[in-house]
């Protein structure tokens, strides 16, 4: 699924303003209970705004990427910084996570591109990097709220550019198809991608199959309770001993 561009990144996480960033940051601290120092690990990091913030306030982050232009501008921002994250590129099915993390973070509606054989893989991988006892946060979408909010055709226009996104929604795999339409001044871009859609039911269960527990969910950063009315999810996990 090749979404990611310079349009995406500009519309995208880059128009997520730096107050909002310290917000998202405020809420990983507490939920989960990082220690001074701590050693985070940043998955689907894209420019890295939360690796770059996290190392900002002492923690030891480590941000995973594929899009290298994501990188490069990560990388430039984080120049002139005393305690720089590190940015490693590449895909998260195939490279070594490391070990020994305190943390491990998915922010951003930023899983689910995979099949279901791969998304599981991901998270077999975020359980042998982390220590045990080791937390995990993922915020994804909601597939009870997008399914009873659910758009088969949405129109946009975005720093002058019309915008149409056609989406079909797949009962049997609970995937979001979606075909992404750009009137550029160049000519049209065209988009095509699938994303898995979770519960948190099911979620839960496939990462208690794994070997974590379950500690909360969240449907804001000012931590009320997880609901099917909101559209993002917000879930904490801690990894058991064997």
């Amino acid at each position: 699924m090749d979404l990611n561009d310079e349009f995406r990144m500009r519309s995208g996480f880059g128009r997520v303003s730096m107050e909002d960033t310290r917000k998202d940051v405020d809420f990983i601290y507490d939920a989960l209970k990082l220690p001074e120092g701590a050693k985070v690990l940043d998955l689907f990091c894209g420019a890295g705004r939360h690796s770059l913030e996290l190392a900002r306030r002492g923690y030891s982050a480590t941000g995973i990427e594929l899009n290298p232009d994501y990188l490069k501008f990560a990388k430039q921002l984080c120049k002139s910084m005393a305690n720089p994250p590190s940015f490693i590129h590449g895909d998260v099915r195939c490279i070594d996570f490391g070990e020994g993390y305190d943390a491990t973070i998915i922010m951003f509606q930023s899983f689910g591109y995979f099949c279901d054989r791969d998304d599981k893989l991901v998270l077999r991988k975020v359980f042998g990097a982390l220590k045990t006892k080791g937390r995990f946060l993922i915020e994804i979408l909601n597939k009870d709220w997008i399914l009873k909010n659910f758009v088969e055709i949405q129109k946009t226009v975005i720093d002058g550019i019309r915008v149409v996104e056609k989406r079909k929604f797949d009962v049997l795999t609970s995937r979001n198809d979606f075909v992404i339409q750009r009137q550029e001044k160049d000519g049209i871009v065209i988009k095509r991608g699938s994303w898995r859609l979770y519960s948190a039911h099911e979620m839960k269960n496939i990462l208690e199959d794994i070997g974590f527990r379950f500690l909360n969910g969240y449907s804001d950063l000012d931590k009320n309770p997880l609901t099917e009315d909101k559209r993002l999810m917000r879930m904490v996990f801690e990894k058991q001993s064997r």
